[in-house]
This record gives structure tokens, C-alpha cells and sequence, in this order.
């Protein structure tokens, strides 16, 4: 397992709410302390962890980048972080959902009381690369039901949510209004052309008012340029 000392007490607790132990949930990786995705999803599932849906940030199916904010709640409470997956900090081969995973999982950390005292294993892949011979990506108590059976498929399930223009669209409309030159504003869209290409062929009435939105930033732009 490592040095204990890279365990915090409050880890233990939370685990073994959920039947696990440091030793079965994850590892140390050079004096961090390293949880599985797995636990984690089951820790938000005991602790009746929420997820609103996921805000797209940035999309780029064709550089296979995506930058998603996650908001999650637990009772009264509630956190929200930021997931981003690009080929510099990513091998996956499904960066949508690679983006979500590590936004949902810094969140349920966040609300449990353990964030930045310990990762999950999908914040790097260096912490991947790292886990010990023999333990799986499915905690040693976890039992297998159909759920959990889903859940194995999940990356592959959320890879598919990529392909949904209207998060596209509104991850687009939603990224506008931080560009604040026509050159930036042009080069965005050009940048998303493959989409806005599909979207264009798929659902022309969704890409006309994604056009349309773009068209008033630019006048919004020269507005601001000329009473600059």
C-alpha cells in the first residue's frame, strides 16, 4: 500500500461508510494518496451526490480537447469544479468523458471534505500508470449488478454525448461572450468548423440561431470597439 501517512484519517471514514478500505480503494503514488474512480462514484451514491447537467466550456471533437464544468449538490450544499482533457494531459481516447470524470470527481471530493487532501486516479495519468499490480479499476467489495455493469460502459456512453449538437450549440453561445475580439471571435469559430459543419447538415434551424448568436457578438464587438 505505501506510507499510511499519505492516508488522511478522514479517507478511511468515508470509505468505510461504503464497506472499503485505503487498502482496497486506492494507493499511494509517491506520498499522494490515489483513489479509484469507482469508490469515489460510490461514495457520491451513499453521501446522495447530484450532478446538473455538465456545461460545455470549450469543445473540439477534431483536436480531441473538451473543458467541462460540473455542479454537484448534497443536501443544502453544494461545489462545482472544472474538467479539462486535451492530448497534453490526455491518452484517453474519449476526452468528453475524461473531462466529466475528473470534473465530477473533484466534486464529489469537494463536498465529502477530502479535497486536496487526496486525487482521484483520473486526475493524471501518471496516477493511472502508477496503480499497484492487482487492483482493478472495480474495488475488491464492490459486487457486480447491472448497474455496475452500465457504469464499466459509461465511457463509452458519454463519448456518444459528443455527438449531441444541442450541447454543442449551447457550449458555443455559451463561449461567445468571452471573446472579446472579432479576430479571436473568428478564429473560435473557425476552430469548431467540423461541428458546425454536421450541425449545419443535421439541424440547419439549430446551427442558423448558433450562426445567428455568433453574427450579434460580432456587432456587439464592433459596438464596443467603436465606443472604445
Amino acid at each position: 500500500m505505501g506510507k499510511k501517512s499519505a492516508v488522511p484519517e478522514k479517507v478511511g471514514e468515508v470509505l468505510r461508510e461504503i464497506g472499503l478500505t485505503p487498502e482496497t480503494a486506492g494507493w499511494d503514488c509517491h506520498g499522494t494518496y490515489v483513489l479509484l474512480h469507482k469508490a469515489l462514484e460510490k461514495v457520491a451514491a451513499k453521501k446522495g451526490v447530484v450532478f446538473d447537467p455538465p456545461q460545455i466550456i470549450s469543445a473540439n471533437v477534431t483536436e480531441k480537447e473538451a473543458v467541462v464544468m460540473v455542479t454537484g449538490r448534497m443536501g443544502d450544499r453544494s461545489e462545482w469544479s472544472i474538467g479539462e482533457a486535451a492530448q497534453y494531459n490526455n491518452k484517453n481516447s474519449y476526452p468528453f468523458a475524461m473531462a466529466e470524470k475528473r470534473a465530477k470527481d473533484r466534486v464529489i471530493l469537494k463536498l465529502v471534505g477530502l479535497h486536496g487532501d487526496v486525487y482521484s486516479e483520473e486526475e493524471a495519468d501518471a496516477f493511472k500508470e502508477s496503480r499497484p499490480d492487482g487492483m482493478t479499476a472495480t474495488p475488491a467489495a464492490e459486487e457486480k449488478t447491472d448497474e455496475n455493469a452500465y457504469a464499466e460502459n459509461l465511457e463509452s456512453a458519454l463519448a456518444k454525448a459528443q455527438q449531441d449538437l444541442d450541447l454543442v450549440a449551447s457550449g458555443l453561445k455559451d463561449l461567445m461572450p468571452m471573446h472579446d475580439s472579432y479576430e479571436g471571435l473568428v478564429s473560435f469559430w473557425k476552430e469548431n468548423k467540423k461541428n458546425l459543419d454536421r450541425m449545419k447538415e443535421e439541424r440547419e434551424e439549430l446551427y442558423e440561431e448558433t450562426l445567428n448568436a455568433f453574427k450579434d457578438r460580432v456587432e456587439q464587438i464592433k459596438g464596443e470597439d467603436e465606443n472604445g
